[in-house]
């Protein structure tokens, strides 16, 4: 990266012509390269981010997202009413020297891979090609047609062939979860799930009095003689299972351990819902549970892992008896999912974007499990065979999971412990730990090496 000058004003713009990844952080570079090299003085005024957008033909949004990250990392400083200045190089923004500053490694979010952008490019289209005053009404609940159409054929590419009559639009994954478990249990059920589970459900279980019961497992999932004993022993009809890159624990179940789920599915007349946010990561996801038994599954997916959590769209393939029961809840717990958003979302598909993004989002997570694995090695359970999002750390022999958690946060970062669904061994206890959500690789690097850190010394915690 060079300096650029814009012709008779001195003023300072990044050279981009050779960026790699997100503009943002191309910018943030290039910035932080000039202040090193001289070529930007401490005290520059930087130009307004308006005009800085206008000149490099990228968005405000953009803009003010590099203002901000170079502000963190102490390249420069806003002064209001007076504009950014170019500081003297200031160690940046982090744990380690500013208290209230943390390392988030609990929400298990995407790392950016440049969304913000495109999707602020759709939304100006819509505006500008007159298509929004038509989504702004009410619409059919279950989604527009055209949308359902273009979701539907997202959706084969996982291995989900529907009829488009039974696909449903939802506010997010959470929202369909929500919806499914409604028609198949009502409060006080037992709910079977594997023994560590998505925190939604927990959240679920606590709103709406479910009863959730955790079956054993290994690294290839459930055990179907468990899931068997379990049914019997609990009168449960009801399954919520994660198959493919199971939150917390990231296993992944094999293609024979799905046929045997699924048998033990249809012996015990029980109902899946199947969490399937993560199949996008794999080149050739796996055969849904949902494929395998579609008369007697909820298959839920969202766009949040592999786009943006805020556009809260996500999409669930009912059995064709529950249709019009689905809609109506979708009716009575929302009328319907923001038609804006699934025009976003749907655009994407249909322009390639989105299938670009899920090639970005694959890269950036096999690079950020690299890092996991050179920083921390042995310490976390094996990846399995495709990399995602978060990783299970195994807590060591000789150390509790409190005092795990409670000297990361005062090293100012954030894991949070699962919430086990029966008794467990000491050898199994664990954490999540969620590679996507610092802002930057060395962000990442930092907070891991903080964690190896803990790890490889004395357990020292004191609670009086």
């Amino acid at each position: 990266m060079t300096v650029s000058q814009v012709e008779g004003s001195g003023d300072w713009v990044p050279a981009l012509s050779d960026a790699e990844g997100p503009f943002y952080l191309a910018f943030v570079r290039a910035l932080e390269s000039d202040v090193a090299s001289g070529a930007l003085k401490p005290g520059a005024r930087l130009l307004p981010q308006r005009d800085m957008a206008n000149l490099l033909g990228i968005s405000v949004g953009t803009v003010s997202r590099a203002y901000a990250e170079a502000e963190a990392r102490g390249l420069i400083s806003g002064e209001v009413g007076r504009g950014t200045f170019v500081q003297r190089r200031r160690p940046p923004t982090t744990a380690r020297n500013r208290a209230h500053a943390t390392i988030n490694l609990a929400l298990n979010v995407p790392p950016s891979t440049g969304e913000d952008e495109l999707i602020e490019a759709v939304l100006s289209e819509i505006l500008s090609d007159g298509a929004l005053k038509p989504l702004l009404g009410y619409l059919p609940h279950q989604g527009l047609p055209t949308h359902r159409e273009i979701m539907n054929g997202w959706l084969a590419n996982f291995g989900m062939k529907a009829d488009v009559a039974n696909l449903i639009i939802t506010h997010g994954g959470q929202h369909a979860i929500s919806i499914a478990l409604n028609m198949v249990a009502a409060p006080a059920d037992m709910v079977l799930t594997e023994r560590f589970t998505y925190s939604g459900m927990v959240a679920l279980s606590a709103q709406n009095g479910y009863r959730l019961h955790g079956v054993e497992g290994d690294a290839d999932g459930l055990l179907p003689e468990a899931l068997d004993r379990a049914f019997v022993e609990t009168g449960a009809r009801v399954l919520f299972a994660c198959p493919t890159l199971q939150t917390p624990t990231g296993t992944v179940m094999g293609p024979q351990r799905r046929h045997e789920v699924a048998e033990v599915l249809r012996k015990r007349d029980a109902y899946l819902i199947e969490d399937d946010v993560y199949a996008f990561l794999f080149a050739t996801p796996p055969t849904p549970l949902s494929a395998l038994i579609p008369e007697r599954s909820f298959y839920v997916t969202s766009l949040a892992k592999c786009l943006a959590p805020g556009l809260r769209i996500g999409a669930m393939i009912v059995p064709e008896p529950f249709r019009d029961r689905t809609i109506n809840a979708v009716r009575a717990t929302g009328w319907m999912a923001s038609p804006v958003m699934a025009e976003v979302v749907t655009r994407l598909i249909h322009s390639g974007d989105l299938s670009r993004q899920v090639l970005a989002k694959r890269a950036a997570a096999a690079r950020r499990n690299a890092i996991a694995d050179r920083v921390l090695g042995n310490w976390l359970a094996p990846m399995a065979g495709t990399a995602g999002f978060h990783r299970w750390l195994p807590i060591p022999a000789g150390r509790t999971l409190i005092a795990l958690v409670t000297q990361a946060a005062q090293a100012g970062i954030t894991v949070a412990p699962p919430g086990a669904l029966q008794q467990v061994d000491r050898g199994t206890l664990g954490v999540r730990i969620c590679l996507g959500h610092p802002a930057t690789d060395e962000t990442l690097e930092q907070a891991l090496s903080a964690l190896r850190q803990i790890l490889e010394t004395a357990e020292a915690i004191s609670f009086v």
